[in-house]
C-alpha cells in the first residue's frame, strides 16, 4: 500500500513538473484536452453502468434525423469529442515546434473529424434502432407459436417465435385475453408495443 501511494505521489510530482514547464499556450491546449479526456472516461464509465443518457441518439430521432441532416451535433458527445482532439492535437503540434497559428488549424482539423466520427458512429445506431422496429412492424398480421406461456391481460413473461419474410424471430409478447394460452398454441401479431415486445391474439 506504502508503496503504491509513493509511486502515485512520484507520477504526480513528475505531472506538475512537467505542466509547469509549459508555455501558457500549450497549458491551455492540454487543459482543454484532459479535461475532455476525464468527461470521456466518465461517459464510458455512465456506459458501462447503464446509467448514460443516450443524448445524441435521442436528439437526432426527435430533432430532424428523419430528414438526413442528422441533429445532435452540439450533445455531450460529439463535443467532448471536438474538444478532446483539439486539445491533445493542438498541444502536441506545439510541442513538436508548430507555431500557435498551425496548431490552432490542426487542432480545429483534429476536433472537426473527432467530432464528425462520433455523429457518424451515433447516426449508425440510430439507424440500427429504426432498422429494428421496422422489422418488427412487419410482424403485424403474421402467424406465429407461443414459446413461453402468455399470461392473461397482458401479464409480461410470454414469449412467440414468429415467421415473417423469411425469418424467424422470437419476441416478448403479450395477450389481452382471460385466459393464459400455453406454449405451441399459434397466434397472430395484431400490434406491436416496443421494439422487442408484440400484442398477439389467439388464432381462431
Amino acid at each position: 500500500m506504502l508503496q503504491t501511494v509513493m509511486i502515485a505521489l512520484a507520477v504526480l510530482t513528475e505531472v506538475m513538473r512537467w505542466w509547469d514547464e509549459l508555455t501558457l499556450a500549450k497549458q491551455l491546449f492540454y487543459g482543454i484536452g484532459l479535461i475532455a479526456g476525464a468527461v470521456a472516461v466518465i461517459l464510458m464509465i455512465l456506459s458501462v453502468l447503464g446509467m448514460e443518457h443516450d443524448d445524441v441518439v435521442d436528439a437526432m430521432a426527435a430533432g430532424d434525423a428523419h430528414h438526413g441532416t442528422g441533429g445532435g451535433i452540439f450533445s455531450v458527445k460529439p463535443l467532448t469529442g471536438f474538444f478532446l482532439g483539439f486539445g491533445w492535437i493542438g498541444g502536441l503540434s506545439m510541442s513538436h515546434g508548430a507555431s500557435l497559428l498551425v496548431a490552432l488549424l490542426l487542432a480545429f482539423a483534429a476536433g472537426g473529424a473527432m467530432m464528425a466520427l462520433l455523429v457518424f458512429m451515433f447516426r449508425a445506431i440510430l439507424v440500427m434502432r429504426s432498422d429494428g422496429t421496422a422489422q418488427i412492424a412487419d410482424t403485424i398480421g403474421a402467424v406465429g407459436t407461443v414459446y413461453v406461456t402468455l399470461p392473461p391481460k397482458r401479464g409480461a413473461g410470454g414469449q412467440v417465435t414468429v415467421n415473417f419474410k423469411g425469418r424467424q424471430e422470437t419476441y416478448a409478447a403479450l395477450q389481452a385475453g382471460e385466459g393464459a394460452i400455453p406454449s405451441g398454441e399459434k397466434v397472430k401479431v395484431v400490434a406491436t408495443i416496443d421494439t422487442r415486445t408484440v400484442l398477439v391474439e389467439r388464432v381462431a
